[in-house]
């Protein structure tokens, strides 16, 4: 299964000392949800830290709750040096890659790069009694509504497809062409219509993903990744990651070592 490697949290000790950050798996949501997750501080003293925001091809329904904000937002370019001002408290539901537009019809490029209050979405849900809920409260209410949000809905193939290419990563994007029986230009559609994201960018991503975690779980180098990922040589490695995410898994895995 897709299951993208949250940064700072992972590999920034300085961010773990001051965040506690937890998931929770809910698995009467595993269709459309990788995880329930939230964010607190570990004091109240103010401080900031830096955040990096990888692009993953997920959509999140975020929660900011001491700005009184809830809404979805995803990234299609990674975001560096992110400044999360502390303290702040966030919780939210991570959506697989897919799974917005399932659940929504809205195309999912709509809400890349940008923050689409939940009003836009749901005008019967009342944020001003949810933000008026003690900070406990108000997780396990957004809990029961994401139950809510996604009763009855059917995920399609869109919604599973990161799975699939994450288990069998494939050499080119002519592949994912020939595997989804689509011209170039109706699967460039397609791909924004539900993911946000070229094609290209997509395999970039789960590329990327696939190398932090052989990176991070096994301790291998770089020739394991680019033997494991399909990578023709070490510029090929370099120049796909640098132009899709801008920065290579070993440059970030440096960065915090």
């Amino acid at each position: 299964m897709y299951c993208p490697i949250q940064i700072p949290y992972t590999l920034n000790k300085r961010f773990a000392e001051s965040v506690q950050y937890a998931e929770d798996v809910v698995p009467q949501f595993q269709d459309f949800v990788l995880c329930l997750w939230e964010m607190q501080p570990l004091s109240e003293r103010k401080t900031s830290v830096e955040n990096v925001i990888l692009a993953d091809g997920c959509i999140d329904l975020v929660v900011l709750y001491g700005e009184k904000q809830i809404g979805f937002g995803g990234m299609s370019k990674t975001m560096f040096e992110d400044k999360l001002y502390l303290p702040s408290y966030y919780f939210g539901a991570r959506l697989k890659p897919g799974a917005f537009h399932a659940i929504t019809g809205i195309p999912a490029a709509e809400v890349m790069d940008t923050f689409l209050p939940l009003a836009a979405i749901d005008k019967k849900f009342n944020a001003r009694q949810f933000f008026e809920l003690p900070f406990s409260e108000a997780k396990a209410f957004f809990k029961d509504y994401v139950g809510v949000l996604i009763e009855g809905k059917t995920p399609g193939i869109f919604v599973s497809l990161f799975d699939k290419l994450s288990g069998n990563i494939p050499a080119n994007v002519s592949e994912i062409y020939r595997m989804m029986g689509y011209s170039p230009k109706q699967c460039q559609r397609l791909f924004y219509q539900h993911f946000g994201l070229s094609p290209q960018m997509a395999l970039c991503v789960i590329r990327f993903q696939k190398s932090l975690e052989i990176l991070t779980k096994r301790k291998a180098g770089s020739g394991d990744v680019m033997n494991s990922l399909n990578f023709h040589d070490h510029s090929h490695f370099i120049r796909d990651f640098k132009k899709h995410i801008g920065i290579t898994p070993l440059e970030l895995m440096r960065k915090y070592a």
